[in-house]
């Protein structure tokens, strides 16, 4: 029931120190804004990067051939060497069961493009069907290479959104075809890439893709392959099976078996687990240094309301004496606690998320590619973060309530 009296007696007991009730309830307010901004930042973090790193296939291994560094089979070290098709087919028959899908990327580097009188350089770079989705990209318009673009060796291609923007401009691209180094292509496809921080040294926004078996012929690759990715079934865990990829690998171009540094692999489920990891620890610091704000500010609300109980000494005692009971006195003392606590905290939170949702919208400005995207503080972390506030508050009324319920009458009514 609504106790006007009690609710008076607590506004007039806070108004009568309003400069230094003010400064007390700020302690608070800056460390639930310092929490809620806090909170907010990680989602962003998480969402920019993490986010989009846990959307990738974890059971994925990257294998990049380097320079070797042992000599091995008559053959000196220091050696230059590419996969090939041939691997791609070993590793398919070997994985038999246990594998999803392989795809496979060959750069032919930087080529002049030409349409119209336009001219310019973009790399170019041999990609399979299930290239797409191995990576953050996003399919704009059109469609991606197929299974019938790799067989027939056809001569399509998908431009990045920056190519499309330099070479066409606001004309349509689809259907249109540019001539890369000599060779004539039809755009099929546009296409932009959704996360920068990720990368094989192929930026598919600044790229023209071609059906890889099309690039290999194109520009005399052969059957060359600069990187592949394995992705196994998930009940097949590709560290399981990482050892014995690399040996099959190694064996087909003669690198010594024991060689560290000839074949890089890369255990994407690994990297994912480090960015999980590594956001996990961020929001655990966050809840650290947020709440120890609060704390510092509930800590000062306590001090101040036990220096408020002794400068009260007297009229609590005069209470005392005309009967007021124990109980009170003890809610009175708590509720002054609660009400500076939860109108500073409310105020707080409530300044977060206005500019949490500045900052949301400066954000979306930026694209897909911002490493920082839609700060925002989930719903039950915000009734956590209340929940948290206002037993604080009781808890730091506590003390000194206890210590009015100590004064006795006698003593309070002696008091100068």
């Amino acid at each position: 029931m609504f106790d006007s009296d009690l609710w008076n007696e607590i506004l007039q007991s806070i108004m009568r120190q309003r400069w230094r009730s003010l400064m007390t309830a700020f302690g608070v307010f800056w460390g639930i804004l310092m929490l809620t901004v806090l909170i907010g930042a990680g989602m962003g973090l998480n969402n920019g990067i993490a986010g989009r790193v846990k959307s990738l296939p974890s059971n994925c291994l990257f294998l990049i051939p380097q320079e070797t560094s042992m000599a091995y089979a008559g053959l000196g070290r220091d050696r230059t060497w590419y996969m090939d098709n041939r691997d791609v087919d070993e590793l398919t028959t070997a994985l038999s069961g246990r594998l999803e899908y392989i795809t496979s990327v060959n750069f032919a580097d930087y080529q002049n493009v030409t349409r119209g009188r336009q001219t310019f350089q973009y790399k170019v770079a041999g990609v399979t069907p299930q290239f797409y989705g191995s990576l953050p990209q996003k399919l704009l318009s059109g469609r991606f290479i197929n299974d019938v673009d790799m067989i027939e060796h056809r001569k399509v291609c998908i431009i990045g959104k920056h190519v499309a923007e330099e070479l066409f401009g606001d004309d349509e691209p689809l259907g249109a075809t540019i001539d890369v180094n000599g060779a004539i292509l039809t755009v099929v496809g546009t296409i932009k890439n959704t996360n920068r921080q990720i990368d094989i040294g192929l930026d598919v926004t600044e790229s023209i893709l071609l059906p890889l078996t099309t690039e290999q012929v194109t520009y005399g690759q052969d059957n060359r392959i600069d990187i592949c990715m394995v992705i196994l079934k998930d009940s097949s865990p590709v560290n399981e099976f990482e050892g014995e990829i690399s040996t099959l690998v190694k064996k087909n171009h003669q690198i010594h078996p024991d060689d560290p540094t000839a074949l890089m692999t890369i255990n994407l489920g690994e990297q994912i687990a480090m960015f999980v990891n590594l956001f996990t620890g961020l929001n655990i610091l966050i809840w650290i240094v947020g709440l120890g704000t609060l704390l510092a500010g509930l800590i000062g609300i306590s001090n101040i309301m036990l220096v408020t109980v002794k400068e009260r000494t007297q009229e609590i005692g005069v209470r005392r004496a005309l009967g007021a009971l124990p109980g009170v006195i003890l809610r009175q003392i708590m509720m002054e606690s609660l009400v500076l606590t939860a109108a500073a905290g409310f105020a707080g939170l409530c300044l977060g998320i206005w500019l949490l949702d500045i900052l949301r919208g400066m954000m979306s400005e930026g694209g897909d590619n911002m490493t920082f995207t839609n700060p925002y503080v989930p719903f039950w972390t915000a009734i956590a973060s209340l929940t948290i506030l206002v037993l604080g508050g009781l808890l730091a009324g506590w003390m000194p309530a206890r210590r009015a319920l100590q004064i006795k009458a006698i003593d309070a009514l002696r008091e100068e």
